[in-house]
């Protein structure tokens, strides 16, 4: 999913409102593929192709784990949705009714909007995707969590993706490697008696043990960072009559296209 090579057009990008549905995000991510939402990542996605009006994260928030994740929420959005039902019943039923009250208002009232971005994986969403593509002439772009999305729902949409994606996989193994290069690459290490000689091969190896990654996989990562001018090579003397190529990093780069924080 995480294409953040995408060079931005010059024109003006679609103007787009997304609806989270959190819990679908965080309950089903961690329940099938023990991860945690990285929402600051997916948000960087979407950026890099639509003007973001407005993201819209709904929950209960009475769950514990969902109610600790609401300052990660805060840095790409103010606008949170309560959805805690004090019925004993259908709590989720009353997110996904809340959730699509507001999609089809915005539907109705915003004009300007050309994208609605969704967050879910039920198909109870199907209908209002359905009536945004044909009756509003819109596109929908839909998300949701590999193995817990709604077939219907992906093909009503203009097109869907599911996290985590090979895209986001590979984003993983980037800051994998940077942050086993973080140590030994920065000014304070650098200093007389605490050099540090980084290669190509050893850092593959030392990443794909530590994370337990596979070692053609961060290779490929590796040569990627490479291509895109993060992570390159310099020759470094290690004695009076021996130099080696060490990895370096372009930390400015790194940081301001939000791979590493």
């Amino acid at each position: 999913m995480f294409n953040i090579f995408k060079r931005q057009s010059s024109l003006r990008k679609p103007h787009a409102i997304a609806f989270v549905d959190y819990e679908h995000w965080y309950i089903s991510l961690e329940k099938l593929h023990q991860k945690k939402p990285d929402i600051k990542a997916w948000f960087n996605e979407i950026s890099t192709k639509y003007d973001v009006k407005d993201i819209i994260f709904f929950a209960d928030f009475s769950n514990t784990a969902i109610r600790l994740e609401i300052p990660k929420i805060r840095e790409v959005s103010s606008t949170i949705i309560e959805t805690q039902n004090a019925s004993a019943h259908h709590k989720k039923d009353f997110t996904d009714f809340i959730m699509l009250d507001h999609i089809y208002q915005k539907a109705v009232e915003s004009h300007n909007i050309d994208t609605f971005i969704i967050f879910s994986g039920d198909g109870h969403f199907s209908s209002a995707v359905s009536f945004l593509v044909t009756r509003r002439k819109k596109e929908v772009i839909v998300y949701g969590v590999k193995d817990a999305m709604s077939t219907q729902l992906k093909n009503c949409a203009s097109s869907s993706f599911e996290l985590p994606g090979r895209d986001e996989e590979l984003y993983g193994c980037f800051r994998a490697i940077l942050s086993s290069l973080k140590p030994l690459t920065e000014k304070s290490n650098k200093k007389k008696g605490k050099r540090s000689y980084p290669t190509f091969w050893a850092t593959v190896e030392a990443v794909s043990r530590k994370n337990k990654i596979d070692k053609g996989y961060v290779t490929k990562a590796m040569r990627k960072l490479m291509e895109e001018g993060y992570v390159f090579q310099k020759k470094a003397k290690v004695s009076a009559v021996k130099t080696i190529k060490v990895l370096d990093v372009n930390w400015d780069s790194v940081k301001k296209d939000g791979l590493f924080d």
